[in-house]
C-alpha cells in the first residue's frame, strides 16, 4: 500500500479537468455514447485505486457492452486524442487534446473509397494527387464536414472555376463555409439555393460592371454582405453606373469600399446618395472651414465629411450652427474633431440643434457666469469664475432647488469668513439638510444678528442677441 493515498470519498468528490478544446472542437460532433466513454475514461485516469479501473466495471458504470466501448475508443483514436496500447486486455492512453494531431493521422483505405471516385469524376480535367486527397480528408475530419457535403462544395467550385480548379481554392471555400456552420449536406444545399436565388441580381450587377465571367465566392459573399447592410440591388447598380462615369472600370473591392462609406454615412437610397454626391463640394468646403476654425489640417478632407459632417447633418445641425459651434470649441480649447463631436453630442442630448437654441443656451450660460461673478464680488473675492464655483452653483440651483434670495442671503452671511465661498457652500448645505426654504427659517438657526439681512441689488436682466455676440469672446472660460 502507498505511504500516502487519497481516500475513496475524496476521489469520488474530486473534480476531473476537461480540456476546453475537447468541448469546443470534438464533443459537439461525436456520438453521445462516445463522449460518455471519453469522459468516464478521463476520470479513471485520475483514480489512484485500480481495483475498479477495468473493462467489466467500465461496462457496468456506463451500461454499455465491451464492443461499444471498443468502438468508442477506436473513434477517439482516429481523432488523435487517445492511443490504444492493447486490445486484450484493453489498455488506453489519453493524449493531449490537439487538432493538429489530425495531420499525422492515417485514414482507413475503404473509408473514402467512394469519395475518391466521385472527386475524380468531378475534376475530370486533371488527376488529383494523393496529397490533395489527404488534405480533403484532414479538412473533413477536423471541421466535421460530411463527405457528401464536401463533394457538393468541390462540384460548386468546379462549376464556378472549371474542373481544373486548384484544390487550395476548394479547401478555402470549405473552411469559410464551415466557419459559418455549413458542414452538412442539408446546410450546403441551402447555401447553394441561396446563391441561386441571387444569380439574377448578381448578373445585373456584373453586367453593369462589365464583368462577363462567372463571379467567384468572394464576390458573392461581398454581395451578401451588402444585402445584410441594407443595400438593395437597384442602389448597388446605380452606384456602379455612377462610378463608371468617373472611372474606366469598377471592381468588387472598390465598390465594397464605396458602399462601406455610404453605410457609415447612413445613405441607403438612391435619393440619399444622389443628394450627397450633388452637395459633396459644399460639404468639403464646410469641412475645411470647420477644420480651419479648430486649427487642424487634413490633406484628405473626405474622411472628415464621412465620419463627422454627415453624422452631424443627420442629427439635424445645419452649416451655420456647425460653424458657430466650431468657433466656440476653439475658444474653449476644444481643438480636435473628436472633441468637437463629443461637444455636439452633449448639445444634442440637451435638444440644442440650431442657431436659436444654441444662442439661448449661450445666453443662459453667460447669465450664470455673471451671477456667479457677482456672488464672488459680494463675498469680497476678486478672481475669475472656476469649475468648482460652477459645480457648486449648479448643485445649489438644480439639485437643492435653492432660490436666489436664499443664495444671496448665504453670500451676505459668508463674506467676512476666512474662506467665504467654502463657508457659503457649507451654510447652504446645512439649510438644505434642514429643509430651509426662506430667509426667516434660516435666521432661526441662531445666526449672528448682523447676518440676518440679505442684499437685494443683484442684476437679473436678460441678454439680447447683440449682447450675446459681443460677449461670445468670453465663452472660452466657460465649460459647457
Amino acid at each position: 500500500m502507498s505511504f500516502c493515498s487519497y481516500s475513496s470519498q475524496l476521489i469520488t468528490e474530486n473534480k476531473t479537468a476537461v480540456d476546453n478544446l475537447f468541448i469546443n472542437s470534438f464533443m459537439p460532433f461525436a456520438p453521445n455514447e462516445y463522449v460518455k466513454v471519453y469522459l468516464y475514461g478521463l476520470m479513471l485516469c485520475n483514480d489512484t485505486n485500480p481495483s475498479h479501473n477495468n473493462m467489466e466495471d467500465f461496462c457496468k458504470a456506463l451500461h454499455l457492452t465491451q464492443d461499444e466501448i471498443m468502438e468508442a475508443f477506436d473513434y477517439w483514436q482516429q481523432q488523435g486524442i487517445v492511443l490504444i496500447l492493447n486490445t486484450l486486455p484493453l489498455q488506453v492512453k489519453f493524449l493531449p487534446v490537439s487538432t493538429s494531431k489530425l495531420k499525422a493521422q492515417k485514414f482507413k483505405e475503404d473509408k473514402y473509397e467512394n469519395f475518391n471516385l466521385q472527386v475524380n469524376e468531378i475534376l475530370n480535367q486533371r488527376m488529383p494527387s494523393p496529397n490533395e486527397f489527404y488534405e480533403y480528408y484532414v479538412t473533413m475530419e477536423s471541421l466535421h464536414i460530411e463527405q457528401e457535403a464536401m463533394l457538393m462544395i468541390i462540384k460548386y467550385c468546379a462549376d464556378l472555376k472549371g474542373s481544373n480548379v486548384n484544390y487550395p481554392y476548394i479547401l478555402q471555400v470549405a473552411k469559410n463555409w464551415a466557419n459559418e456552420g455549413i458542414t452538412t449536406t442539408k446546410s450546403v444545399e441551402e447555401k447553394l439555393l441561396e446563391y441561386q436565388k441571387q444569380d439574377e441580381d448578381l448578373a445585373l450587377i456584373a453586367k453593369a460592371m462589365g464583368i462577363k465571367r462567372k463571379l467567384d465566392t468572394s464576390e458573392r459573399d461581398l454581395y451578401f454582405k451588402w444585402q445584410s447592410m441594407g443595400f438593395l440591388p437597384n442602389l448597388i447598380i446605380f452606384v456602379v453606373k455612377s462610378l463608371k462615369k468617373s472611372k474606366n472600370s469598377v471592381n468588387f473591392k472598390y465598390l465594397d469600399a464605396i458602399l462601406e462609406k455610404y453605410y457609415t454615412m447612413k445613405l441607403f437610397s438612391i435619393q440619399e446618395v444622389e443628394a450627397y454626391e450633388n452637395q459633396k463640394e459644399e460639404l468639403f468646403g464646410l469641412a475645411k472651414n470647420i477644420c480651419k476654425n479648430l486649427g487642424v489640417y487634413y490633406e484628405n478632407i473626405e474622411p472628415v465629411v464621412e465620419n463627422y459632417i454627415s453624422n452631424w447633418h443627420n442629427l439635424g445641425y445645419d452649416d451655420e450652427t456647425l460653424i458657430l459651434i466650431s468657433n466656440y470649441c476653439f475658444k474653449s480649447s476644444i481643438r480636435t474633431l473628436e472633441l468637437m463631436d463629443k461637444q455636439i453630442q452633449k448639445f444634442y442630448k440637451l435638444g440644442i440643434v440650431n442657431i436659436q437654441s444654441l444662442n439661448q443656451y449661450f445666453e443662459s450660460v453667460l447669465e450664470q457666469e455673471s451671477t456667479i461673478k457677482e456672488l464672488l464680488s459680494s463675498l469680497g473675492l476678486s478672481r475669475n469664475v472656476n469649475n468648482f464655483d460652477r459645480d457648486c452653483y449648479k448643485n445649489w440651483v438644480e439639485n437643492w432647488k435653492m432660490s436666489n434670495t436664499l443664495i444671496n442671503h448665504a453670500a451676505m452671511l459668508s463674506k467676512d469668513k476666512n474662506q467665504p465661498f467654502v463657508y457659503m457652500n457649507k451654510l447652504l448645505s446645512t439649510w438644505h439638510n434642514n429643509n430651509i426654504q426662506t430667509t426667516e427659517q434660516a435666521d432661526k438657526l441662531n445666526l449672528p444678528q448682523e447676518c440676518k439681512k440679505a442684499p437685494t441689488n443683484y442684476d437679473t436682466r436678460n441678454y439680447t442677441n447683440q449682447e450675446i455676440n459681443s460677449l461670445f469672446t468670453n465663452l472660452e472660460e466657460v465649460e459647457i
